[in-house]
This record gives structure tokens, C-alpha cells and sequence, in this order.
């Protein structure tokens, strides 16, 4: 499972939001961007016009 770092905006405050999100993948869907487990579970969803950057996080250095 990899782990995304999503930034995306909101008409609250603060007006810019960060979430950590555990998935295997996301795609696009009509309007949304939909991050999905190995299952095809959907596990988290942003209206796609408010996403500011998906990166994914590195994995943690092995010692």
C-alpha cells in the first residue's frame, strides 16, 4: 500500500487542505479523484477542480 499526499482546496479555512491517504492507486472519475485499496475499494474521494498537487510519499530509508 502507498501513501499520498494530497493537497486540494476548500471554501472553509484554512482555504488549503493536506491529506495523508493509504491506497494502492487512484484514477479520475467523472469529477472526482478516487484513491482505491488492492480490494477496489474506494478509501477516499476530492472533487478533481480542488486538487492542488498527489504526490506520493517516499518510502522510509532502510538502515
Amino acid at each position: 500500500m502507498n501513501v499520498y499526499i494530497v493537497e486540494y482546496t476548500t471554501p472553509r479555512t484554512p482555504p488549503l487542505r493536506e491529506r495523508r491517504v493509504n491506497a494502492d492507486d487512484f484514477a479520475v472519475k467523472d469529477d472526482f479523484v478516487e484513491f482505491i485499496d488492492s480490494g477496489g475499494k474506494k478509501v477516499f474521494s476530492v472533487r478533481s477542480e480542488t486538487v492542488v498537487t498527489i504526490a506520493k510519499e517516499p518510502p522510509p530509508p532502510t538502515p
